[in-house]
């Protein structure tokens, strides 16, 4: 996986998702997404985009089935701890959802403050579909954009939506064709990045910290419950 990092004269950081394929979520993924937060001090504001017509189809299920209950342990919680870095970055942050973000994808989208859809993506927290537990650092964060009255409607039985029914739900906030979604990502970044920087971390933190906080806390207990069931 390659991980393209791309700051502006604006200081708007745009972190680029590209395996020439599905954009499978492998641990070095999640850890170049974390590293991309952590080294890159100067941005302002952060756009997190796919390859053309896909933000990404979810983990990478080749590199669990080789790896074992314990690779996909470690596997999920570095996905968590991505997930809240993410979620409680202190800048704005923004999805460029170039195509279809399914299952971890839709977890990306919601630990932005802000996503952009591709019209003619799919969405969808699909895991149970693949007989897969939600994670709490998923549910967390579905409980935090999906509407109350859809949250169990679509995670449950593990729907697919399209773009469309994800900005309706709460999954993303708007749709733009495939062709403008970077563009108006940077374009949001930019406005998000013109409000009072200490307000806006300081009103994140309030939103967010203590329910990440409490996820980061059980994350590895949870993990394991989770995996409980796989052969070693």
């Amino acid at each position: 996986m390659e991980i393209r990092r791309d700051l502006d004269d604006a200081g708007i950081l745009t972190v680029t998702l590209d395996d020439g394929a599905k954009n499978a979520l492998t641990p070095a993924a999640f850890e170049g997404l974390i590293a991309a937060l952590d080294e890159e001090s100067d941005a302002r504001a952060v756009v997190l985009a796919g390859r053309p017509d896909i933000l990404t189809a979810g983990l990478d299920v080749k590199w669990m089935a080789a790896n074992g209950r314990d690779g996909v342990e470690g596997l999920l919680v570095v996905f968590g701890r991505c997930m809240m870095r993410w979620w409680t970055d202190p800048r704005p942050t923004v999805c460029a959802a170039t195509g279809h973000a399914i299952a971890a994808g839709t977890m990306l989208a919601m630990a932005c403050d802000h996503a952009v859809a591709a019209d003619g993506g799919w969405w969808g927290l699909m895991e149970t579909r693949i007989d897969f537990e939600m994670p709490t650092f998923g549910l967390a964060l579905a409980r935090h954009n999906v509407r109350a009255d859809r949250l169990e409607d679509l995670v449950l039985p593990g729907r697919r939506v399209d773009a469309a029914a994800a900005v309706e739900a709460g999954y993303a906030d708007e749709v733009v064709p495939a062709d403008q979604v970077v563009a108006t990502a940077q374009t949001r970044a930019a406005e998000l990045a013109a409000l009072p920087a200490r307000a806006y971390a300081g009103t994140k933190d309030r939103l967010r910290g203590a329910d990440a906080r409490a996820v980061l806390a059980d994350l590895e207990a949870d993990v394991r419950a989770l995996t409980a069931h796989l052969p070693a």
